[in-house]
C-alpha cells in the first residue's frame, strides 16, 4: 500500500506497458513477475498488454514461451495463458519508427485508448539516446496519457544528473516522469510515516531534545558477483548512499507534511535534503574488503573478484556523517554505513535516545545503564524494537536491557514484493514512492565531496562489521554502532 490512502483501491486503467531491456535480467526475475501478480490480484490481465522490447531477433511466440518459462520456475505456473496472450516483443533493429507503428498496432487491436508506460530498465549508456527517440516519433505524448520509469544510477555527480534531468523534461513533464528506487516499496518503507505521524508517543521525542544520533546501517553479505562492469564505476557511496540511504534518511527526518498527497510528502523530503550540509570528507572511511569469512564459507577479496582492476580503489564500504541544519534535528548526527561481504544482510535505522542528564543508577555497585534505542527494520524479517533497562530482581540496582518487538510477518504475513507496489503506484498515476527531479539533484549536492577522492580505501575482512576506522568515526564523539542482531528471524 502506498502512502496516499486510495492509492491501491484505484484502478488500473487500460494501457499498454512498454518494457525497454525487455530480456533483460531486471525485466526476467523482476518486472514480469511483479506485472503477473499485481495484475492478477486485480484482475485486469485483459486490460493490460505487455510489450518487451530488445535488440534480438524474437517473435512474441518466442518470447512468451521464455516468459512463461521463466515466471514457472517462480512458481507462477498460472502465468502461462496470460504471456502467450498478453506479452508481446519488439526488435529495435527496425528502429523507433517502427516500433512506434508496432504501438499503435497493439493499441488497436487490443481497443486500448492510448495509455502508455515506457519502463526504462537499460544501461545509463543508452538513455539519453532512448528518450530521445522516444521524443522524436512521438511516443513521449499520445492519445492517451504516458509515463516513463527510470531505473537508477540517475547520473553519477551533480553536472550529470541535472543533464538526464534536462533531457527528460525536453520530452516530458514531471509528472510523467517515474523515478524509482525499490527501496520505497517496501511496506516496512512506506510504514516510517505512520509509525512517527500516527503515534504521537513517538513524534514528541523525535528531536534533537530527545534524541542523541540516528543510525542508518544497509548490511550486504555478498559480494559484487558479475556486476564489476558497473561496480568499478558506482561503488558504495554512488551504488546505496545517494539513493537509499538518503531516502530512508528524509523520511526519518522529514516534518509533517500538510496532507497525505505526493506533492506534500515529497515537498517535505527535499526540505530535508536542503538543509543538509555537504559531506564532510574528514568525516568519510571508506573501506574494501578483503578476504575473509562469511557466514562460515571462506570468500576472495574485492580485487580477486572477476573483472575487477587488480588496483581498484573503488570503495565496497562508506561510513560518513551527515548534520540536518533546522530546528528539528541541529547538532543531531545522522550516521549512514553501507557495504559489502560484512556479516549479514540487514537494513535497519537505529534512534539513539539520549542518557538521562543525571546518572542516578550507575553509582550502585555494577549497574551500567544503556541508552534507549528504537531499532527500526527495514529488511529481513521486517519490524521494529524498542530497547529499555529494567531492574534485575534483588539486592541493589543492577540493571538490564530488554526488547518490545514487532513483527510483521506474525501479523499480517508475507508482504507485497516492492516492485509490486511500485508497479501498482506507476500504472495508477500516483507518484508519492518516486523521487522528483530536484530531489535527486539535492542528494547529489550533499554527496558529491565524497566522490572520486582517489585514495587507498581501508582494508576490512570479508565477513566483519568494516575497517576499525568506521568504529573510531563515532568513537571519538564518544559513540559506538548499535550492532543488528541477525540472528532475528521473520517469525521470532
Amino acid at each position: 500500500m502506498s502512502f496516499t490512502p486510495g492509492a491501491m483501491t484505484v484502478g488500473i486503467e487500460p494501457q499498454l506497458f512498454v518494457i525497454f531491456g525487455g530480456t533483460g535480467d531486471l525485466s526476467r526475475r523482476k518486472l514480469l513477475p511483479a506485472l503477473f501478480r499485481l495484475l492478477e490480484s486485480r484482475q485486469f490481465e485483459d486490460t493490460v498488454e505487455v510489450l518487451a522490447v530488445g535488440t534480438g531477433p524474437l517473435s512474441d511466440e518466442e518470447f512468451g514461451d521464455r516468459v512463461a518459462k521463466a515466471l514457472a520456475e517462480d512458481g507462477l505456473d498460472s502465468a502461462t495463458d496470460w504471456c502467450r496472450r498478453s506479452v508481446h516483443y519488439h526488435s529495435l533493429r527496425e528502429g523507433f519508427e517502427s516500433l512506434a507503428n508496432r504501438v499503435e498496432e497493439l493499441e488497436a487491436a487490443s481497443q486500448l485508448p492510448g495509455n502508455r508506460t515506457f519502463y526504462l530498465a537499460i544501461p545509463p549508456a543508452v538513455f539519453d539516446d532512448t528518450v530521445e527517440s522516444l521524443g522524436k516519433v512521438g511516443l513521449a505524448s499520445g492519445p492517451g496519457w504516458s509515463r516513463v520509469v527510470v531505473e537508477k544510477p540517475f547520473g553519477t555527480d551533480s553536472a550529470s544528473a541535472h543533464q538526464l534531468n534536462s533531457l527528460l523534461h525536453r520530452w516530458f513533464d514531471e509528472g510523467q516522469i517515474y523515478r524509482i528506487d525499490h527501496y520505497l516499496g517496501k511496506e516496512s518503507v512506506q510504514n516510517l510515516l505512520a509509525l512517527r505521524f500516527a503515534n504521537p508517543l513517538f513524534e514528541s521525542s523525535w528531536n534533537r531534545d530527545r534524541i542523541d544520533s540516528v543510525q542508518i546501517t544497509v548490511a550486504e553479505d555478498i559480494g559484487i558477483g558479475t556486476r564489476a562492469g558497473y561496480y568499478e564505476r558506482a561503488g558504495a557511496i554512488r551504488d546505496i548512499v545517494q539513493n537509499h540511504a538518503l531516502q530512508i534518511l528524509t523520511l526519518v527526518a522529514m516534518e509533517p507534511p500538510v496532507r497525505l498527497d505526493p506533492e506534500a510528502i515529497r515537498d517535505e523530503k527535499v526540505k530535508v535534503l536542503r538543509s543538509i550540509f555537504p559531506v564532510d570528507t574528514s568525516q568519510v572511511v571508506r573501506g574494501q574488503y578483503h578476504a575473509g569469512t562469511v557466514d562460515g564459507v571462506d570468500v576472495a577479496g574485492y580485487r580477486q573478484e572477476p573483472k575487477v582492476n587488480p588496483d581498484s580503489v573503488t570503495e565496497t564500504f562508506v561510513a560518513l556523517q551527515f548534520m540536518i541544519d533546522n530546528w528539528r534535528w541541529k547538532d543531531v548526527p545522522f550516521l549512514v554505513r553501507a557495504g559489502k561481504r560484512l556479516p549479514g544482510r540487514v537494513t535497519e535505522i537505529s534512534v539513539v535516545f539520549k542518557q538521562p542528564p543525571v546518572a542516578l543508577f550507575e553509582v550502585h555497585g555494577s549497574c551500567h545503564m544503556h541508552p534507549n534505542v528504537f531499532d527500526i527494520r527495514l529488511q529481513p524479517a521486517e519490524g521494529f524494537e524498542l530497547a529499555f533497562e529494567m531492574k534485575v530482581p534483588g539486592e541493589g540496582y543492577d540493571l538490564n536491557t530488554q526488547r518490545l518487538e514487532f513483527r510483521y510477518a506474525a501479523e499480517f504475513g508475507e508482504l507485497p514484493g516492492a516492485y509490486v507496489t511500485l508497479l501498482a503506484d506507476v500504472m495508477t498515476g500516483d507518484q508519492t514512492l518516486f523521487v522528483r527531479g530536484d530531489e535527486v539533484e539535492e542528494a547529489w549536492r550533499i554527496i558529491t565531496p565524497a566522490l572520486d577522492l582517489g585514495e587507498e580505501p581501508d582494508p576490512y575482512s570479508a565477513g566483519s562489521w568494516g575497517p576499525a576506522a568506521a568504529d573510531a568515526l563515532l568513537a571519538r564523539t564518544g559513540r559506538k554502532w548499535q550492532e543488528p542482531r541477525l540472528s532475528r528471524t521473520a517469525s521470532s
